[in-house]
């Protein structure tokens, strides 16, 4: 059954790449921003934002000056809201989904998704179409896709797929790959497990994972003084030891 429930959020979210969209409320769909190409080349204007398998993206430089620039060429793209301040950076990469519980990743061809929070475990927003409702980015889509990255990973992994009103194919997907991609981290993973976190928790969790500070070791007073005693006991011994100097 849950391998089941796990199938099924699968072809939802491939479904999420396709051009079936709900249309209803979608806020902004452009905004302004830069192109940053890969030969270092910064083309600024009103640009439209990527579907994730778009090809070429539109950016309008003036009324008279309209391109379309391919995918392939651009290194990122940087939008800001209305307020200037928020800034959301799109990415033009190849992603990972696991094939198994464990270390086995399918690679994805390249395609567009959105980084929302930088950090140890990065947070990348995908989905196959994009709005800004209330200065904040989200996917026009019922389902969204949320693919981390820790920084000595190469591609971003999908690990939870989140839908308003949540969902038990969604939490079970995250239970199953989440628990695993924290292993690195004992109370995230226990926590995914008992399901105290699930796939609408994604921002908390990570928050949480970046700003964990590994204990240091510390040696106790007991520990101290018992290594004392053993060098303390080892000197005299070899003191004892030691043949008598002789007279001349």
């Amino acid at each position: 059954m849950r391998k089941l429930l796990i199938i099924t959020v699968l072809l939802i979210s491939s479904l999420a790449h396709s051009q079936i969209t709900i249309r209803l409320g979608l806020g902004e769909q452009e905004a302004d921003g830069i192109i940053f190409k890969k030969n270092n080349e910064k083309i600024s204007g009103e640009v439209d934002f990527p579907k994730f398998n778009a090809k070429k993206v539109k950016i309008k430089i003036d009324k008279k000056n309209h391109q379309k620039i391919v995918s392939a060429d651009i290194d990122s793209i940087q939008l800001f809201d209305s307020n200037k301040k928020q800034v959301y950076t799109f990415v033009w990469t190849k992603t990972k989904v696991y094939k198994s519980k464990g270390t086995e990743f399918k690679v994805l061809d390249e395609g567009w998704i959105c980084l929302i929070k930088k950090g140890k475990v990065s947070v990348y927003l995908g989905g196959q179409e994009y709005g800004i409702k209330k200065d904040s980015m989200r996917v026009v889509e019922a389902a969204s896709n949320h693919y981390l990255k820790k920084k000595d990973e190469d591609y971003p992994v999908l690990v939870s797929v989140f839908a308003v009103g949540g969902g038990i194919g969604y939490n079970v997907f995250f239970r199953e790959y989440g628990q695993y991609y924290f292993k690195d981290n004992a109370v995230i993973a226990e926590k995914i497990k008992n399901k105290e976190y699930k796939s609408d928790d994604m921002l908390k969790v990570v928050e949480y994972y970046n700003s964990y500070i590994t204990p240091k070791a510390t040696t106790t007073k007991s520990e101290l003084t018992k290594s004392t005693k053993v060098k303390s006991t080892s000197n005299s011994a070899s003191k004892s030891n030691s043949a008598p100097k002789k007279k001349k």
